[in-house]
């Protein structure tokens, strides 16, 4: 079983945010975790002002309004029992996320997919994309557009493409299923480019690709567990978006490449736009330290 001690969610206060936060809490409420809640209050330049006047104003006026939007989330997570500390920082957002990170040590973290300053989306070079690159510890991305966000989910999804993170994302992904009792998806999609090969070959090829997701469900977990696996043909992120909809799962689990810093790099637009369309929750695994690698069980979940 995974061990979730403290979550993290990095918030700004929009719907996506608000919608982060009370994703985040029933998490803290399912693994008795505390729930760190971080804004950072990003460099103001005062001529962009009409008026003359002080930074120092400025920002300390902000960090006031922050303080105060904070105490009424932290408010409802008293009334929901939930254990939690605040944070505001002054700084680059990115940068002062990575930095708590790097203090705090969460297990998780949730936040919102929706930018600031009522830009709709965070893009390619923004935070979440930032953080889906470098995050140490899974990242779980919430969309205000999500309907009745289930921190208790009956039916998850593993998209797979056999790199050498998807024992990562299945561990996660089975852990979360033996607590709800879930069904779990295994999904491979055969870019469009195999399905021009001849009917016998590419027949021959969908079950390989079959065998290879078969052989990747840990012999334990069918004990307990419904497991599917799915072999699909087409572009991965409308075939991902199809089957989340039509199957209405209530959790994507993906891997981030795990070679090496120029896969993370490379992470791939896949991964970006399913991030951004998603209606469901989606957990981003990176690689696992070697330590949790050592402690994994022997049917392939990781150990508290």
């Amino acid at each position: 079983m995974i061990s979730v001690k403290k979550i993290l969610c990095p918030v700004d206060f929009f719907p996506a945010s608000d919608a982060a936060v009370k994703y985040a809490a029933g998490l803290a409420a399912n693994y008795d975790a505390t729930l760190h809640l971080l804004h950072v209050v990003g460099p103001v330049a005062p001529m962009a002002y009409e008026y003359m006047t002080n930074a120092s104003e400025i920002i300390g006026s902000i960090e006031d309004s922050a303080a105060k939007e904070m105490n009424k989330r932290v408010t409802k997570l008293k009334v929901m029992g939930i254990s939690s500390e605040t944070e505001i920082r002054l700084g680059d957002v990115h940068d002062e996320i990575k930095q708590v990170i790097e203090e705090v040590k969460p297990d998780l973290i949730v936040m919102g997919t929706h930018g600031r300053c009522g830009v709709e989306r965070w893009f390619m070079g923004s935070t979440t994309e930032k953080l889906l690159r470098h995050s140490p510890v899974p990242l779980v991305t919430i969309s205000a557009a999500g309907e009745k966000l289930s921190t208790l989910p009956r039916k998850i999804m593993v998209t797979t493409d056999f790199s050498d993170g998807t024992p990562d994302a299945l561990a996660y992904a089975f852990s979360v299923a033996q607590e709800n009792e879930s069904k779990v998806t295994l999904l491979h999609v055969v870019q469009d480019i195999a399905t021009d090969l001849p009917g016998k070959h590419r027949s021959t090829l969908i079950d390989e690709v079959r065998n290879r997701l078969e052989e990747m469900v840990p012999a334990e977990a069918r004990h307990w567990c419904d497991i599917v696996t799915r072999v699909e043909t087409g572009v991965p992120y409308r075939i991902i978006k199809r089957v989340l909809e039509d199957e209405r799962i209530d959790l994507l689990v993906m891997n981030i490449h795990g070679k090496g810093m120029f896969d993370r790099a490379l992470l791939g637009s896949t991964a970006e736009r399913v991030v951004r369309m998603a209606g469901c929750p989606v957990m981003m695994v990176p690689p696992l330290k070697k330590k949790l690698k050592r402690r994994a069980r022997p049917d392939g979940l990781v150990a508290a």
